[in-house]
């Protein structure tokens, strides 16, 4: 009779370890698909916005008066081309490789991924907003479409 529960508790032990080991791998695969699309980001793209937006909010704090101002158009069409690159939504030429053990992946090429944006308010501090699309980066900054 003792030997029932000796059995059980072991069932028990290798079940927890083989739900740990697919926990883990779970994990690995999500911390993997992270850090390739965080290494795949592209300084530039050929296909920047091809939309012009002006600043409409002081946002930017001067270094060298410590005032708040205006992005410059320059400034804007740096954000707006980094931003319109990072939530790129786009599958458009993008390939799926399968590996010799069946494993798919995709090379996102930099696509797919939020911005964590911040702004400078009048008041010296700074406020924080993540976006998932040019359009909600620029109802943030303060960006009309021209």
């Amino acid at each position: 009779m003792k030997s029932k529960p000796k059995r059980l508790s072991a069932m028990r032990k290798r079940l927890k370890g083989r739900f740990a080991r697919v926990g883990m791998l779970a994990a690995f695969v999500v911390l993997g698909a992270a850090l390739l699309a965080t290494m795949a980001l592209p300084r530039s793209s050929s296909k920047a916005s091809p939309k012009k937006y002006r600043a409409t909010k002081e946002i930017v704090l001067d270094k060298t008066t410590g005032a708040l101002r205006k992005p410059t158009q320059e400034e804007t069409d740096t954000m707006v081309n980094q931003i319109s690159v990072l939530t790129n939504r786009s599958t458009e030429g993008l390939t799926v490789n399968q590996s010799a053990n069946g494993m798919k992946s995709v090379d996102l090429q930099g696509r797919f991924n939020s911005v964590t944006l911040g702004r400078a308010n009048a008041d010296g501090t700074t406020e924080i907003r993540c976006v998932f699309s040019l359009e909600e980066a620029a109802d943030f900054l303060g960006l009309e479409e021209e």
